[in-house]
């Protein structure tokens, strides 16, 4: 009856393969999800983080479901946030949690993308909040032109206005986010000063890669052994730069929390802890959450 009302009124077809089932929905097992950074404002506020590297499909169940979780646990609806640094990846960001089935039913999720192209890292690269000098450095992680180099060199200058605490940690946190071919451009500027204009921001950051090269040099070993050293002095780097800026920032990791720390090798992982660092309150936030569904009750 259902299916010739349907067919009837908008010319869609229902499935024949379509039986009655128990109305009664449950969860049979908790949904859990874990996202780059969830932040709660009481019992109804609630933000949800995520730093968007490239496409995802996976996003397009994921998204909504964390928003309908939190949306159901606190009665009001929060925003979700997407940071990227990519144009391709900010447009499907946008769209990518709008479905529709043919009869029309649709379920959609618009984010709040925040694309870190140019103009926004330029406006990054403000005096007022050298903090933030960090996101445009991360907004540089697929560039390699003079104009990025000129933007990471930047970051480096106002770096230096931070307190001496934080200072060394957002600079090791800058280099941790850069592309292999950006940091090999800025090895050979400091290697070959005499390529590019020294600015005194491009000085301090020479000098800054010198301390890092003789700190952290590999020269030994044939080309796989020195590619597995490189590889773990990076991971090494990255997980000292999180532990100093978590430290200087009120944040005190447990033993359990160095230890994860230390046992995690994915550059792409310990990327994203340390960008959720600059502005987490809490190692639980830095490190990411978990929202987990409670099950729901069987009605009576």
């Amino acid at each position: 009856m259902l299916g010739a009302l349907v067919s009837k009124l908008t010319g869609v077809k229902l499935p024949r393969s379509l039986k009655p089932a128990d109305a009664t929905l449950r969860f049979v097992k908790p949904a859990e999800l874990r996202l780059d950074l969830v932040l709660q404002g009481g019992r109804r506020r609630w933000v949800l983080v995520e730093l968007q590297r490239g496409v995802d499909p996976a996003k397009r169940r994921r998204w909504p479901l964390a928003a309908s979780l939190l949306f159901s646990q606190t009665g009001a609806l929060g925003d979700v946030i997407v940071i990227t640094a990519r144009r391709a990846v900010a447009r499907w960001a946008e769209r990518v949690a709008c479905v529709r089935t043919r009869l029309g039913t649709e379920l959609q999720l618009r984010p709040v993308v925040l694309h870190l192209d140019a103009d926004a890292s330029k406006a990054l690269l403000d005096e007022r909040h050298p903090e933030l000098a960090l996101f445009a450095a991360w907004a540089m992680q697929h560039r390699h032109g003079p104009g990025a180099r000129a933007v990471v060199e930047r970051a480096f200058e106002l770096t230096e206005r931070l307190p001496r605490a934080l200072r060394r940690a957002q600079q090791r946190a800058i280099l941790s986010v850069l592309s292999e071919r950006m940091l090999e451009l800025l090895r050979e500027a400091s290697m070959n000063p005499d390529k590019i204009p020294e600015t005194p921001a491009a000085r301090k950051l020479r000098l800054f890669l010198e301390a890092q090269g003789r700190k952290k040099g590999r020269a030994e070993g044939e080309a796989k052994g020195r590619a597995e050293g490189e590889a773990k002095g990076r991971a090494e780097g990255r997980q000292d730069a999180l532990l100093t800026l978590l430290r200087a920032r009120g944040l005190s990791p447990s033993q359990d929390d160095e230890a994860r720390i230390r046992a995690c090798a994915d550059a792409a992982k310990l990327d994203r802890w340390i960008a959720q660092a600059a502005t987490a309150t809490t190692v639980r936030e830095a490190l990411g959450t978990r929202i987990q569904s409670a099950r729901a009750r069987p009605r009576t």
